[in-house]
């Protein structure tokens, strides 16, 4: 029997409405935003946090004003933070900072009033000087459904706020990448075209939009949306890894290993987006039939990343070629183990790895479990005439 090694993609969804605080060790650095006056917030706030390196987050405070910096997002560089005022209470305010390596940072920034003029730093400003109290309202209390779960009754505030002022890109945004989370594709994706056509400068809908056609399948698409963003910010952490995606799924696996390798060059990476990016390099270097190099990369990733279940199971393939047979069924029992039905490919992998054994009845059990994990796989007729064969030879023994 023909060993065959799959392609498995992993999802990776960058631009997203907030980022959970990791957990730090003693006195982590953090930002303490104040009301005008000196008093703290009764209530979240939400904040855009941009590094020199053209990386940007959005981020919200906890219901005192304070958010932890987390270590993926520190490296000795300049720092601003924006503000968008809320038409009520505060206005907009913009701040800078620098983090020095091994010094102390407590980052304080007290809020505008509404009558003082936030300082421009060249962050693109999401909202409009004209958009109504009423429109910005009702973006705040999706905001606060946001936080709180409530996904249903968000998406009907933004709709609200965007039917009150049309041009409303951050509301736009926000509600794409809702829909996005929900897996309403369709929808998403007209708002992000919404509001790209507003404002072809604002980069987060196009990034977003490109990731929504790479899970449309639309891939030729994402790679024109995602190559220009790519180009035009080429330190922006969550454009790489989906434009890589994108590349190869059209076949062009040599530009999207230059552009993971130019991505792992950053060695200020979270651990698991380096773990996906040595996955996906991986996964490329598979189906060039680069087996020993595809297997180095995933070992990368599963030391990263211990429990990422398709790196397991591509790290088994990519054995099953370089004949590590027992190797492979190892990493191919550990995917199964850790992702079960999930991971069902893994079974049809330790099916061939049982048949190069001749150990035919292990074979037999693995391709029946197969079967009934996936029982609509588009191999799932060639998977039962090998039940057969086993089948029968078995009964000749």
């Amino acid at each position: 029997m023909r060993v065959r090694a799959f392609h498995f993609s992993l999802l990776f969804v960058a631009a997203a409405l907030m980022s959970a605080p990791l957990a730090l060790a003693q006195a982590p650095p953090a930002i303490q935003m104040f009301m005008p006056g000196g008093a703290l917030p009764e209530r979240s706030i939400r904040f855009t946090l941009t590094r020199d390196d053209g990386r940007i987050e959005t981020l919200f405070t906890d219901t005192k004003g304070k958010f932890q910096i987390t270590g993926d997002l520190i490296r000795e560089a300049d720092y601003s933070v924006r503000v968008e005022g809320d038409g009520r209470t505060f206005g907009t305010t913009v701040q800078t900072f620098r983090i020095i390596r091994a010094t102390p940072v407590y980052v304080t920034v007290f809020l505008n009033d509404l009558e003082t003029k936030g300082t421009r730093t060249g962050v693109i400003d999401v909202t409009d000087a004209d958009v109504s109290a009423s429109a910005r309202a009702a973006h705040g209390l999706a905001m606060q459904a946001v936080e709180k779960g409530n996904a249903e009754e968000a998406i009907g505030q933004l709709k609200k706020a965007i039917a009150l002022y049309p041009h409303y890109l951050r509301s736009l945004n926000d509600l794409g990448v809702i829909y996005l989370k929900l897996n309403r594709l369709e929808e998403a994706a007209e708002a992000f075209r919404q509001a790209i056509k507003i404002d072809q400068t604002f980069v987060h809908p196009r990034l977003n939009l490109g990731i929504v056609l790479n899970r449309q399948g639309k891939h030729s698409e994402a790679v024109t949306f995602l190559g220009k963003v790519h180009k035009e910010n080429p330190q922006l952490t969550g454009v790489s890894l989906p434009y890589a995606e994108a590349l190869a799924a059209i076949g062009k696996l040599a530009d999207a290993e230059r552009v993971l390798r130019e991505f792992l060059g950053d060695k200020s990476l979270k651990s698991s987006t380096e773990a996906e990016a040595h996955f996906r390099l991986g996964a490329v270097m598979n189906r060039e039939n680069r087996f020993s190099e595809a297997a180095s990369e995933f070992e990368k990733a599963i030391s990263l990343e211990p429990k990422a279940v398709m790196a397991h199971l591509q790290l088994g393939g990519s054995l099953i070629q370089l004949k590590r047979l027992s190797e492979a069924e190892k990493e191919l029992l550990k995917a199964y183990e850790l992702g079960g039905a999930s991971a069902g490919g893994a079974q049809f992998l330790l099916g061939q790895v049982y048949c190069l054994e001749t150990k035919y009845d292990s074979a037999l059990l693995a391709f029946e479990r197969y079967l009934k994990d996936v029982p609509n796989a588009p191999n799932a007729a060639q998977v039962r005439d090998a039940i057969d064969r086993i089948t029968t030879a078995l009964r000749k023994k």
